[in-house]
């Protein structure tokens, strides 16, 4: 009999003990033991995470945490709750810091919760899987004004007092600390956004597009100068004269359109890194991500469409770009005027003769103008510039006929096959042009009747003109409007003081 009583004294004692570790359920789950292992983040409707084995999450946000443990029943969400006292500092109740109480745990090495806060509200409903997980949902209240992080700690309910005189009168329940170190839930101050974030994502697209638009306008309108555009709407095709005539009246005022772009362009994308840094958080992240996109959808693309169709973009954005020279009247204006008064009128590209002729020979592969247009371009456009020394025939390779010549049919044969309509008649040397005979003064001469050229010369007298080696080109074709005469020698021995002797390099220019 002794020996039954020890054995049902030291069951009873186990009982007790047992019971101070375990949380027994109610109810339809009769008195099974619920024991709660661990906490993870489920979802959450804000920025919540995982952090060093710490739950973060966002005031004001409702997290979802699944409960890992045995015998989770639908009772399970009742016995959770959260305190704001660490486990270390907690006294039944009381801070240790006021010295007046001292930490107090049972004999199973259970700690007693401290006041259990209504920060953290848990929800009365959970999703059970296999009795071994539930999901509950917690919602966490705003934090105070002075607050910008908070720390709080799992508490669980048991039916046993913990310690002996510190059973809450008013409850059924003993709360004390979870053992885990995974269960700390730290509730970090809301990110507070200067706009709500989907609104951020349509400024942003909307910013990107017009930081494209102002930059691309800024090159193709301002590549536009007045002088092409009059060029354009005189000799292009309908489609590019409306364009013209649409961006003519913008493109006038050159400094005031490009002080309204820039303006524009700069506003844009310090707009487009604030939004970006208030949503990436980091500004180092908002730099990177506002370099990116402004230079890819910024810069480079809309630049290299409007650099070849810069005409038809900027007429069909013409209402937006006279709204934002509108917009930024106040500040791009006055300074448009310190440029026009600083700089001057901006009168366009201007092209000499030089230049012009250039730009012919440099687009011949791409315009419709054949050899020969180019050709008699080029020589009306050099025709201030070349001398006659520099477009006559030498006198060596000149077809010419002595004085003393007789007209015979070998003579006259040979002329027809020369192919010339003037020929220079010399004495003595080639240099000593003396007259000049016409092929059409021999329509009435008779080869059989061996007449002497001079005759035909004499007859006729046809004027020579001779002018120094450096005239210029317009001056001869002045000579030869006035003059009847159609052949010019270029007698170097009457030129300059420099040109004393005269030589076979004197040129003959059978044809102006």
């Amino acid at each position: 009999m002794a020996s039954l009583s020890r054995v049902r004294a030291l069951a009873m004692i186990f009982l007790t003990v047992t019971g101070c570790c375990v949380t027994p359920t109610s109810g339809k789950e009769g008195s099974e033991e619920t024991v709660i292992i661990g906490l993870r983040l489920e979802d959450t409707d804000d920025i919540s995470f995982m952090d060093k084995g710490y739950l973060r999450v966002s005031e004001r946000s409702r997290v979802k945490l699944r409960v890992y443990g045995q015998n989770i029943n639908n009772e399970t969400w009742s016995k959770i709750a959260f305190t704001e006292h660490e486990r270390s500092r907690a006294v039944g109740g009381f801070d240790s810091s006021s010295g007046d109480n001292q930490s107090r745990e049972d004999s199973s090495g259970s700690h007693p919760c401290g006041i259990r806060t209504s920060d953290i509200i848990i929800l009365p409903n959970i999703i059970l899987n296999r009795k071994t997980s539930g999901v509950v949902e917690i919602e966490v209240k705003p934090l105070r004004k002075t607050e910008r992080s908070k720390a709080y700690y799992l508490c669980i309910a048991t039916s046993t007092p913990v310690v002996a005189g510190l059973h809450d009168p008013w409850t059924e329940n003993t709360w004390i600390y979870h053992d885990g170190d995974d269960t700390k839930v730290i509730v970090v101050e809301e990110k507070k956004f200067l706009l709500p974030f989907w609104l951020q994502v349509i400024f942003i697209s909307m910013l990107l597009c017009l930081s494209g638009m102002f930059s691309g306008l800024n090159l193709g309108l301002m590549a536009l100068d007045p002088m092409e555009l009059q060029i354009v709407q005189n000799c292009g095709t309908e489609r590019e004269k409306n364009y013209a005539k649409k961006i003519e009246p913008v493109r006038s005022q050159g400094n005031y359109l490009l002080c309204s772009l820039l303006l524009g362009n700069v506003l844009v994308n310090t707009t487009l890194t604030i939004l970006l840094d208030d949503i990436a958080g980091s500004g180092l992240i908002a730099v990177v991500m506002s370099t990116i996109g402004i230079v890819i959808f910024g810069e480079i693309v809309p630049q290299a469409i409007c650099s070849r169709h810069g005409l038809a973009v900027g007429a069909n954005t013409i209402f937006l770009t006279k709204f934002f020279m509108l917009l930024t009247f106040p500040a791009s204006y006055p300074v448009s005027k310190l440029l026009d008064y600083l700089l001057g009128q901006e009168i366009g590209t201007v092209y000499n003769r030089e230049k012009l002729l250039e730009m012919l020979r440099v687009t011949d592969p791409y315009n419709d103008l054949v050899k020969e247009e180019l050709n008699i371009i080029q020589g009306a456009l050099e025709l201030r510039t070349k001398t006659v020394e520099d477009v006559m025939t030498p006198l060596r390779d000149c077809f010419m006929m002595p004085g003393d010549t007789i007209l015979d049919f070998n003579t006259m044969a040979e002329i027809m096959r020369s192919g010339y309509t003037r020929i220079p008649v010399f004495e003595g040397e080639r240099s000593n042009i003396v007259d000049l005979l016409f092929v059409k003064d021999l329509a009435f001469v008779d080869p059989d009747d061996c007449t002497p050229l001079k005759t035909i010369t004499k007859f006729y007298s046809h004027s020579l003109h001779f002018v120094f080696n450096d005239t210029k080109l317009d001056a001869m074709l002045e000579e030869f409007k006035k003059a009847a005469g159609q052949v010019v020698s270029n007698d170097l021995k009457q030129s300059k003081p420099d040109f004393q002797e005269q030589s076979e390099e004197n040129v003959f220019l059978p044809s102006f």
